[in-house]
Parts: C-alpha cells; structure tokens; sequence
C-alpha cells in the first residue's frame, strides 16, 4: 500500500498546480454539501430506539412540560393590593418590551373570564357531574333545602355584591353550577391559592403567581439570552420601586442557559489555553509555525467529507454527534503527529512510507472499526456518530499520508535538535523498575475495583445549577407545597378522542388511589374534557335522573319559595330550561374556545399523535406504590426523570457493554487479518484490556462514574490506546526483524499525541461545568492508563517474548511451542528440511511470507545442497538474501562455518537479526573478502553483480563450488581446473583437488 502513497506524492510533487486546483475543487465540492446537510438538534436522539422510546421520543417532542416561566411577587407580611399592583405593571411591561417573546402570560383571570367559565359550565353542566354529585343534587331537591336556598339567593341579591350575584343566581337559583364547578380545581396542582383582584394568590395572600410562555424553545440560546436578560432587567426595575415586595422568577430555560452559557465560557478559557500551549509545544518541537495548520488540515477536509456524504446518503444529521464527534475527531491529530515525527527524524520519503503507512492506516481502520460499531446501539444520535466518526477517521489516515509530507517535505533543511520531547521519550520506561511495577500494582488493584464503576442515570447529575436557580426553583417549590416528586402520566393515541379514553382511565386510577393515599395533589382534565364515550354516558346519566323526578314539582315548589321574597315567575326561566335540555357533545374546540380553562397545557394534538397529560405531585406517596396503579396501561407513559433515566439511559448502558464485546470481536479481526498471526494480534489488543481494567479500578476506587457523555467519549480513548498499542506493536516488530530500535521515534509521537489530548479534553478539568469535567475525568485516567501500558508493559511483554529470546538465539513466543518457551530451550522436531526452525527466524516480521515461500519452493534444492556439505567445511554462500538458504544449511549442517554475503543493506539487516545468527557458525556479511576463509562457494540464481572478484576468490580458494544459477556460463570453473561431480535438478556441483 505504501507504493501508492509514494507514487501519488511524486506525482503531486511534479505537478504541484493540478494538485493545488484539484484538492480546492475537492474542498469546495465537500464544503458545499455539507453546508447543505440538516442538523437534527433534538436531544432525544440520545435515547436508544425501541417500541416505548419511540412514543417517548415522541411525546417529549411535542409535549412542552418546562418551557413555561413561572413569575414569583412575594411580602413579608399579607400585603395583597401591593402584590396586584407589582403584577399588573410587570405584565404591562412585559407586553411593551417583549412582544415577540411572549405567548401569553397566565395568572391574571379577568371579569369576563370568570363569567365565561361559568357559563360553559353551567350551560354543559351533565359533563362535569359525577355520581357524588348527584346524591348532593338529590339532597338540594328537598323542600328544606329548596326554601333554604332560595332565601340565601335573596339575601345575596339584596347584599352589596347583589349587583355581581344576581345574574348567576337566576341562571341558577339551586346553585347546581359549583357543584361542576367544583372540577376545574383539579386543573391547577394545589387547592393553596385564590383569586384576589383577578390574580391568584396563595391562600395566606403573601404570594402571587404568573406563568408565562414563551415563544422561543429552550434551545434558542442567544434569543433567550437576550429575553432573560431583558425579563431580569423589568423585575430589578420593579424591585427598586416596590419596597415591601419582591419578584423572582424560575424556568426550565434558566437551567438551559446557564449549561449553555458556562459550557461555552468553559470551553473558550481551557480551550483556548490549550491551543495556546499547544501551538507553542509543536512551534518548539518541529520548528515550524505552520506546523500546527498542517496538522489540522487532513482533519477538518475529512470532517467534512463525512458530513457530505452523510448529505447525500440521509440529508440530515444529529448535531449531537457533530458535537461529540468534533472531540473525538482529535485522534486524527494522532495520524499527522505520527507521520510528522517520523519525517522530522528521518528525510527519505520512500523510507516513511514503508515505515507508517501500515500503521497509520492500520490504526484508522480499527478505530473506525470500533466507532461502526455504535450502529449497533438503537439510538439515532450515536449511530449517525459512528457513521461521522468512522467515515472521518478513514479520510483523515489518508490525507493525513498524502498531504503532509507534500506540504511539510522539502521545507526540512535542518537537522532537527534534541528536545526535552526527544530525550522523554527515548526512555525505556519498561526498565524503571519503580514504575513497571507499579503499573502491575494498579491492574491488581483494578481487578478487584473495576466492578465497581457505577453507570449514573440522573442526568441533573451533569447539569450546571447555580445556586441562585436553585434557590428560585426551591422557593417555587415551597409556595406551592410541591416539595415531593413530581409525575407525568401521559395517555396517547392516534386521535384526540383516543387520548381522552386513555386518559379516563387515568384518571379513576388517579381519584380511586388519591382516596386511599392522600397525594400532595394533582392536576388533570379526567373530570372535565371528556372523550365522545363518556359524554355519550354523562348525557344519559342527566336524563335518568330528571327522567325519575317530578321536575313540574320541582318548578312550583321553587315558584312557590321565590314568590315570598318577590321573585318573578320568570326569573329563573333558564334553570327551567336547563333541566329539559337536549345536550350535545362538546367538540375539544368548545373547550379550547374558553380561554380561561388553559387546556393547551394539557393536551398536545398533531397529525396522526394525540397526547392528555396529568401531571401529579406524590409528597410522601412511594414513586414506586403510585407507578404500579399504572403498569398494565397500554396507551399511557410515565413521565419520571429518574425512571426515563434508569430505563432508557440503562439500556444505552447494556447497549455499550455489547459495543465493547462487538468492537474488540471486530477489531481483533481486523488485527488478525492485518498481522495474519494470532500471537501479534493478541499481544496488540492485549495491552487494550490492560488499560481498561486499570482505568476503571482507577474509577472505581475514587467513585467516579460513567454517565450518558463520558461513557461516548470512552469509546475515543479505546480508539487512542488502540492507536498507541498498534504503534508500539510496530516499534517493537521492526526492531526485532532490524535489531535497530525505532521505539523512540514511535515513542515521541505518541507522547505528543498524549499532551494535545491533555491540553485539549484534560483542560476540561478546570471547567465548572460538571459535564465537561466527567468528560474530562475518564479522557485523562483513559489516555495515562493507556500510554503507561503502551510504554511499559507492552513494550516488556514484547521483549521478554521476542527481542531478548533473540538476542539470546531463541525463537520467539508461540502458543504452539509454549513448553520451550516455558523452559528457555529450544525443541523443534528433526526432519530433512528442518522447516518449523528455519521459518520461526521470520516469524512476526513483514518478510515472513517471503521467506516461507522462498523455503517451500527451494526446500528440496537445499535439501540436495545439503548433502554436498561435509561436516566441518567453510561454507560462504553468495548473495544470500534475507538468509533462509544459510539458516538452513546452519540447522542441518550445525558444525559447519556458514556465511552469508549479501549487498543489500534491508536484507543482511535482516538475516543478521534471524536468532539462529547468533550461532557461533553462522555469520552475515557485507564484505567480499571474508570469502577468502572458505573453500566451499555456493552461486545462487541471482544476479551476479560481483561476478569478477567471485571469479578471483573462488580461482585461488575454492575447492568446492555449488551453482544454483541456471544462466550462468560456468567454463571458466573448468578453465579453473574445476571438474563437474553432480548434474541434476539444476544443481551444478564443481570440484578440485
């Protein structure tokens, strides 16, 4: 693969200009749609997919149960007209400064509005009638009672508030109306307040209450800045004017805010610290000011490449995943700092890609692996996520190999100075003893604490409160007696009139368990707006009762009373009528059309979704007693933070358990096919496992959590200590195929990566926010873990597995020949080709394939050669390659000199490094001359680039020659009084005395 990325940079090299036109074209192209994708900005996108998620989903979208501010005006002492006043100019002002801001404001019922509601009522009065009801309208219908209400409605007419009374009195001379009446109270949660002036009050008239509603959703946060600010600046206004009294106000988008707020203010300082720093620290390491640009190009081109064809594949996108995505994103900064560090320490650019294209795209794979993986977690956000995330990782590896030694290349004049970055990491950490073992210390530790990492459900839990919203919110609290926890029942269908059959058998649940345990209150509309069923039943119920009384009595008899005190015989015509009343059903726009009864609160209506809410406030009820009442409810849902929380967010949680399962089964296969060895393979997923266990004993032994955020983000610190273990797997991998360590190369590039990740999401730790401080929390315990395991136990396990067994002429580790490991020894079975010996010398090296092929396709040629080897002879085999031929010929012929000659600098590297070169006869060589100890010359099939100074060596030395090179004109050999003793097989053997 490295071959493309070679060709493509010298071609861009050549032809800069196309080059140039044609990444603009492709950055134009991407940006353009991009900027056309739809940001998705509802949060319940986090919420896992399912039967009862999706109506949760649904119904949190088109239901609002916190958007509404609630206006507090308090007094010391009962001061009622004060409270009116404060209110009704805090209204006008609202209505002056904030139209635009304002849907209504409730909390002031006017004249008319309560004459409005009255009517309705009276004139639909079978609909808010229960069976109860009706055992009081049969006590009314007494005589006595009769002639006792009758001479109460001539005192209230004579009465000084005759003149108000007087009208519902003819309408309703045997006060049936309150009795209806009585349901609207179960409209308001609570039975503290009355009217006073038209506003409500608290029933010790120390309080009032406005509740407004806004036009804006809590997500418009600048909107919303300005219309906070401008509602605080008439309440401060009104403060200084009215001495005795106070106001306050609380809402849902007060606590919206102020996340949004500090999250941004949080953000800009550490953030902007970061960079500080960490443009700095890369201006210092690599020299270059444009360094940091270049750094970042690959990833910003890639984002948006992935947002593009997310465009074009859905058109939309969430933006919570853009969001947290833009974090996790960072990890492409590990790609261009690999590449830059090696490019600083070593200029040839045929020589960097063989070096880091295997790794860097190794590395982009599975990190993209793991971050696919979130597909299979049912929620909408976290899959568009993974898609971004995986598709930007991709992208970013390779312009990350294309772009930056194009754009930072012939810029290196300079050889690069020893930095403090440099001499870190040219540590073997491995060798501190102090720390190897105290990295062993924390994973023993972490086995006994990693189970004890909690999962936190409440979301209020990483949300910002500041105390002065608290205090408003608790005085709210207090005035409305609503200390305990708050509920919402909400029934749903696919029509209105659905919903309200749903909510009716709320609502008896509701009544019936309020009878047996007294809740603090409730506030529904089961008594007044009813579904089309019911009505039909309470239309019946009217008329089975009047149906079953002489109503003809029931009018003389009130004639006969209302004569004694003067009333006309017409003056209560309209009860009359009343009684004899053909109803109709109410359709919910009758309801909706009494402005004053407020129903929108209560009932959300959309195409083919219908929701009635009821909300209930438990006081010292058990959450879990009241829920039971509603378990076997189909149509009906449960709005309770804590138990959205820990049903949904758990299984988010169960979800990213089979995440971690799914992502190290892919991950690991992708390791197998890219290693094609189950050792390596394991030993680079290994260290993975390691830092996890640590890092949540780490968790766990300080009690901190995972929650809804940091939990994702714990998915980019397996992707960075996956990118570091493969880094290091490939450190150590070249320095057991050259016996040259590159471990500090690889080791400096990681260590950068580690401080731009600390700058970046560690700075996060000084923020107020504690959201970003739970982020920042598992990010630095995460990314320390994993590169102390990198740097230590890996980079061990490596050596005391592979590196120090060949330096010692051992072969290295296998789980097939786990007994000679065990016992440092070496156990190969003896046969003629000795294959098992020879090929674990190549074993876990890139060159391993070849070698094995060479061997299978020569092995009876060397056997035959081998035969022409007597013991003890000096052997010298010319252009031996990566040393297969002569490691044979040393396993078969052990007390024989054997000595390899090769020109290529890669090759004899690597037959140097073989383990069985440490055997005292057999030796790799560079020089020609050291041909002159030996008398036996093998000539391979290989191109005889010193074909003369053989010719001399072999003319005055030899005494034995084996020609395995089938074009070669060997007359000179005779000429050298050379006689041929073998012909077979291509196999030429020459001797002489």
């Amino acid at each position: 693969m490295h071959q493309f990325f070679l060709k493509s940079y010298r071609f861009f090299q050549q032809n800069k200009l196309p080059g140039i036109l044609l990444l603009l074209a492709f950055v134009a192209g991407v940006g353009f749609l991009a900027s056309k994708v739809a940001l998705e900005e509802d949060v319940t996108g986090l919420i896992p997919a399912g039967k009862d998620q999706d109506v949760l989903k649904r119904i949190l979208n088109e239901t609002e149960f916190s958007d509404k501010i609630i206006i507090t005006i308090s007094s010391e002492e009962e001061q009622p007209q004060d409270l009116t006043a404060y209110a009704e100019r805090f209204i006008d002002s609202v209505h002056t400064k904030l139209p635009g801001f304002i849907e209504n404001i409730q909390g002031k019922v006017p004249d008319e509005g309560v004459r409005e509601i009255y009517n309705f009522v009276y004139q639909n009065l079978p609909f808010f009638l229960n069976e109860k009801d009706y055992r009081e309208i049969e006590e009314k219908l007494s005589d006595t009672a009769i002639a006792k209400q009758i001479k109460e409605d001539y005192r209230s007419i004579i009465s000084p508030t005759g003149i108000v009374t007087k009208n519902f009195i003819f309408q309703d001379p045997l006060s049936l109306g309150p009795i209806g009446l009585e349901k609207l109270r179960e409209l308001q949660i609570g039975d503290n307040y009355l009217l006073y002036n038209n506003y409500l009050l608290t029933k010790d008239k120390k309080h009032l209450l406005l509740f407004i509603t806004p036009t804006l959703p809590a997500s418009e946060t600048n909107k919303n800045n300005e219309f906070i600010a401008e509602l605080k600046e008439i309440q401060q206004q009104l403060n200084l004017e009215f001495k005795n009294v106070k106001g306050d106000f609380f809402g849902g988008v007060l606590y919206s805010l102020a996340n949004a707020n500090q999250i941004k203010k949080d953000v800009q300082i550490t953030i902007s610290i970061a960079i500080s720093i960490l443009l700095i620290l890369l201006i210092f390491f690599y020299r270059k000011i444009y360094v940091p640009l270049i750094l970042f190009i690959p990833g910003i081109i890639a984002a948006l490449t992935a947002i593009a064809i997310l465009y074009i594949f859905k058109g939309s996108i969430s933006a919570i995943s853009i969001g947290i995505g833009s974090i996790l994103l960072g990890i492409t900064l590990d790609y261009g700092l690999h590449i830059l560090t090696h490019y600083r320490n070593n200029r040839d650019v045929s020589q960097l890609y063989r070096e880091v294209t295997t790794p860097v795209l190794m590395s982009s794979l599975t990190t993209a692996t793991a971050f696919l993986c979130l597909l299979f977690v049912n929620s909408d956000a976290l899959n568009d996520l993974g898609m971004f995330a995986a598709i930007s990782v991709i992208i970013a590896a390779f312009l990350a190999l294309l772009l930056i030694p194009l754009l930072y290349g012939k810029r290196i004049t300079e050889t690069p100075k020893n930095t403090f970055l440099d001499k870190l990491a040219a540590i073997q950490f491995f060798r501190i003893k102090p720390l190897f073992f105290s990295v062993v210390l924390l994973f023993v530790l972490g086995l006994f604490f990693f189970t004890k990492v909690k999962f936190n459900n409440d979301l209020s839990k990483i949300n910002f409160q500041p105390e002065t919203i608290k205090k408003a919110e608790q005085k709210i609290q207090n005035i409305a007696n609503s200390n305990g926890k708050t509920l919402y029942l909400v029934s749903y269908g696919n029509t209105i009139d659905e919903a309200l059959q749903e909510n009716s058998k709320v609502y008896q649940r509701l009544k019936n368990f309020n009878t047996e345990h007294r809740l603090n209150s409730y506030s529904s509309i089961g008594g007044v707006v009813l579904s089309t069923q019911t009505q039909n039943k309470k239309i019946q119920e009217w008329k089975d009762f009047w149906d079953s009384r002489d109503t003809s009595a029931l009018k003389n008899k009130i004639l006969s009373e209302s004569a004694k005190y003067g009333f006309k015989p017409a003056s209560f015509k309209d009860f009359y009528h009343l009684l004899n009343k053909d109803f109709k059903n109410l359709q919910l726009n009758d309801y909706q059309n009494t402005t004053n009864l407020y129903l929108n609160d209560f009932i959300s209506i959309s195409e083919d979704f219908a929701t009635v809410t009821t909300t209930v406030n438990l006081g010292d009820v058990p959450s879990q007693e009241f829920t039971a009442q509603f378990d076997h409810l189909d149509h009906m849902l449960i709005i309770d933070r804590e138990r959205i929380n820990e049903g949904f967010l758990g299984n988010l949680k169960n979800d990213f358990n089979q995440l971690i399962g799914f992502s190290i089964l892919a991950v690991f296969m992708i390791l197998l096919i890219a290693y094609q060895n189950l050792e390596i393979s394991l030993l680079t997923l290994f260290p993975i496992g390691i830092t996890w266990i640590i890092a949540l004993g780490i968790m766990g032994a300080f009690g901190i959590e995972f929650n809804i955020l940091n939990i994702i983000i714990s998915t980019f610190v397996f992707g960075l200590g996956l990118d570091y273990s493969i880094f290091i797997t490939n450190a150590c991998l070249k320095e057991y195929q050259t016996g040259k360590s590159e471990l500090t190369t690889y080791q400096t590039s990681i260590l950068i990566s580690v401080i731009t990740t600390l700058l970046g999401i560690g700075a996060l730790i000084f923020a107020k926010h504690p959201a970003l401080r739970s982020v920042s929390n598992v990010s630095i315990i995460g990314v320390l873990s994993a590169v102390l395991v990198a740097f230590v136990i890996q980079v061990w396990l490596f050596n005391i597995l592979f590196i120090n067994r060949r330096k010692k002429g051992l072969p290295p580790f296998r789980f097939s020949k786990i007994r000679s490991f065990i016992r440092s020894k070496i156990y190969y079975k003896q046969d003629l080709y000795y294959q098992d010996a020879v090929l674990d010398n190549y074993r876990y090296k890139p060159v391993y394939t070849q070698a094995k092929a060479e061997f299978t396709e020569k092995k009876e040629s060397y056997l035959r050669v081998s035969n022409f080897i007597e013991k003890g002879e000096c052997v010298f085999f010319f252009y031996s390659g990566i040393g297969v031929f002569p490691i044979y010929l040393s396993y078969i012929n052990p007390n024989s000199k054997v000595t390899g000659y090769e020109i290529s600098e890669e090759a004899i590297t690597i037959a140097r490094n073989c383990f069985r070169s440490t055997h005292e006869f057999l030796k790799f060589t560079t020089a020609i001359a050291e041909a002159k100890t030996c008398s036996t010359f093998i000539i391979p099939d290989h191109e005889l680039i010193d074909l003369e100074e053989m010719k001399k060596i072999i003319n005055q030395f030899g005494k034995k020659v084996i020609v395995l090179h089938h074009d070669l004109n060997t007359q000179w050999l005779l000429d050298a009084n050379f006689e041929i003793t073998y012909r077979q097989s291509g196999i030429l053997v020459f001797e002489r005395e």
